[in-house]
Formats: C-alpha cells, structure tokens, sequence
C-alpha cells in the first residue's frame, strides 16, 4: 500500500519582525482566498489569523480598527503592523527585529483560522 504526500498535511513557518508577520507557501496556502485578517491571540497565547472575505469585510459588522491588510506574493503572504507587532512582541516577552523569530503553523478546519504556535501546544 503506498501513502501520498499531501503537501496540505504539513505544518507552515510564520516568520515574526518587528514590522510584519510572514508566512511561508505552506501556511498561507489556507488564507489565499482571503480579502482581509483579523489577528489576535488565544489563551495559550497563540497567534491566530482568521481570514476574511470581502462580503464580510464589507458588511460593516466588524469594526475596522481589527482589520489587517494581507499581501500576497508566488511563495509567501505579509500582514504589515508595526503595532501589532509591538503587542505581539510584549504578550510573549521576544524582541522582535530584522531578523525573524520562526514559529510553525497549523491550519484549524473546524475554526476556520491559522495558528501560529507561539504559546503551549
């Protein structure tokens, strides 16, 4: 019996700066479809991502302040915040800088978000 790769069953990297978080082919694969993110953390303080369509965007039920702009390029994604950031860095108690912090992610089907496994597993 052979078992085939699946390139979906792989975890992502999501590289944190003090400026923006990036995320490699593999975790921005589940997002590729999104307009815009919300960004926050959980109580095991990971970082999680939610993508958003437009329709959702456009609804005016979410308030804008909680909307980040995601870029997307052929082999990475970019969410741009130097604020967030700077609250990421000062909930887990990193210095972030040019030189990238790595953490893996995994893609949560039944919440429909990324997390980026920054806190306990």
């Amino acid at each position: 019996m052979i078992k085939w790769f699946n390139v979906k069953d792989r975890n992502g990297v999501a590289s944190l700066y003090a400026n923006n978080i990036t995320l490699n082919t593999t975790a921005m694969y589940p997002l590729d479809t999104a307009f815009k993110v919300q960004v926050g953390m959980d109580d095991k303080n990971n970082i999680i991502v939610m993508p958003l369509t437009k329709e959702v965007v456009e609804s005016g039920k979410l308030d804008e302040c909680c909307l980040l702009k995601i870029e997307f390029h052929k082999s990475f994604a970019r969410i741009s915040s130097v604020q967030l950031l700077k609250q990421i860095s000062e909930v887990l108690r990193i210095q972030l800088s040019n030189k990238p912090v790595q953490y893996e992610t995994r893609w949560d089907s039944v919440e429909n978000v990324l997390i980026i496994q920054t806190g306990d597993k």
